[in-house]
């Protein structure tokens, strides 16, 4: 049997209705994680008559090194600018980019092109210095660019992404645990949520059945997941069975946990699918764990990856 897999707003829904008092903060952030999940499909043939993914490579993967490593993304000019032209109406509804939104439709939409690509590129590379160089000169804060990125260029980096994706069974940087980083096999991005997968059933037979539970990371920017081991911290790559301890609710938790390290203090939202009927949308689940980040906060720890909520 197929497994029940909720929208955005059906995600957001079940969040509001276990949690009143984050339905603010959802519904303000609802048309914009609606619009991304929407627009990959859009934008998908533009992005593959641009840009190719390179063949997966097993030596490569081995190295640490994601698939858009070293990439160019010249082309994809016209996908981020009908990207932009959808979410910056969106964005601009908030307060800080709202501040820049002359210099935003500059960079993206009214603008030749070459500088988004390469503000997207020195996005994925983690190439700061480049990062905050193009941001001062399109005069935009870094930390509002990197905000707006997140719903500009994830669409299309997840158009890209498709490309390295199997039509069915597992993709291929989890066979044989070829891939063991705590960053994104594909675009090389630190997970913004986690998840235990559900038990697993052999419809064939009735006898045959798994405890399923094995951990899976999920990237916020391109939409990858990858096999992760369980006792490793992916910020710090220590492990062991005294590395990650986990935070959550005494009652009522529904599968929502912080996985967080003992050496570096970091943590991820994690969702214990084993927990729950449905699997959420992973984008609006992360942001319907805002509960456990102000938490987490509280007692000094710090996210994998900021997400676009507490940038501000």
């Amino acid at each position: 049997m197929a497994e029940t897999c909720l929208t955005v707003s059906e995600t957001l829904a079940e969040i509001a209705a276990r949690r009143p008092v984050l339905k603010p903060v959802l519904e303000a952030f609802r048309p914009l994680l609606e619009t991304r999940a929407a627009l990959r499909a859009e934008v998908e043939e533009a992005v593959a008559a641009a840009v190719t993914l390179p063949a997966f490579s097993a030596e490569r993967a081995a190295q640490g090194v994601p698939l858009m490593a070293g990439l160019s993304l010249r082309g994809l000019a016209a996908p981020l600018r009908t990207a932009a032209e959808r979410v910056l109406p969106l964005l601009c509804a908030l307060e800080a980019p709202a501040r820049y939104r002359d210099a935003l439709e500059a960079l993206f939409v009214k603008g030749e092109g070459t500088a988004s690509e390469q503000a997207v590129e020195a996005l994925i590379a983690g190439n700061e210095p480049d990062f905050r160089r193009l941001a001062e000169e399109a005069d935009i804060q870094p930390e509002v660019l990197a905000f707006a990125l997140d719903f500009i260029a994830a669409p299309v980096l997840r158009a890209l992404a498709l490309q390295a994706q199997p039509a069915e069974g597992e993709a291929p940087w989890n066979g044989a645990a070829v891939w063991t980083q705590g960053y994104c096999p594909v675009c090389g991005s630190l997970p913004v949520i986690a998840t235990l997968d559900k038990r697993v059933f052999d419809e064939k037979n009735a006898f045959l059945a798994g405890g399923g539970g094995k951990k899976r990371l999920h990237c916020g920017l391109c939409a990858t997941s990858w096999t992760f081991r369980r006792s490793t911290c992916p910020s710090c790559g220590r492990q062991g069975n005294e590395v990650m301890e986990i935070l959550r609710e005494s009652e009522g938790a529904n599968g929502e946990r912080l996985d967080w390290c003992v050496h570096c203090k970091t943590y991820c939202p994690t969702v214990d699918l084993r927990e729950r009927e449905a699997v959420p949308d992973m984008d609006a689940m992360a942001l319907g764990m805002l509960h456990l980040d102000m938490v987490a906060s509280r007692r000094g720890l710090q996210p994998l990856r900021p997400s676009f909520w507490n940038m501000f």
